[in-house]
């Protein structure tokens, strides 16, 4: 079987994240973060958020850490990325959640540990190689309790992780 029809289910899929309701895309806080993530040249917007009851069950998150898309976990933090058009009750975002590390103490503080990486302001060193040659767009950086950040990025298909060669 060729991956070229499994990578297109895939990202069917992620683009069809969010809100079957409209609930996580439906009011961006302005704690809320721009960059263009997708490399698309429209600004995208990120925030956390708790993910309430209230969304329907078809609802899916995407883990990049595990390449999984599942079910959301309802009342656990998310990542909510917005993609580059106004974002209204029924845009386009893509949950993004992962229990251990969203759940860490970091993460519960205000603000939380997370920063645009300009694509064009990457140091030499941090985030190169074969992980991250993919990347498109401005880049996430997700703190961390170590103080070493991840960079969450955009392949074009999907959201993927990346970690610098730094030592806590």
């Amino acid at each position: 079987m060729s991956i070229v029809p499994v990578m297109a289910l895939v990202t069917v899929l992620l683009a069809a994240v969010g809100p079957a309701h409209g609930r996580p895309c439906a009011e961006v806080p302005v704690a809320a973060q721009s960059g263009d993530f997708d490399g698309d040249g429209r600004p995208d917007r990120v925030w956390k958020q708790r993910v309430g009851k209230d969304l329907g069950g078809r609802v899916r998150a995407y883990d990049p850490w595990r390449g999984q898309l599942r079910a959301v976990e309802q009342g656990r933090p998310a990542l909510v990325v917005a993609w580059g058009r106004p974002v209204v009750a029924g845009g386009a975002c893509t949950l993004i959640q992962n229990r251990r590390f969203l759940s860490t103490p970091i993460w519960d503080e205000a603000p939380p540990p997370l920063a645009v990486l300009p694509r064009s302001a990457l140091p030499e060193s941090a985030f190169k190689g074969v992980q991250s040659r993919r990347w498109r767009g401005d880049g996430i950086l997700l703190g961390t309790e170590a103080g070493i950040d991840i960079l969450l990025y955009w392949d074009g298909r999907r959201f993927r992780i990346a970690y610098s060669g730094e030592q806590p």
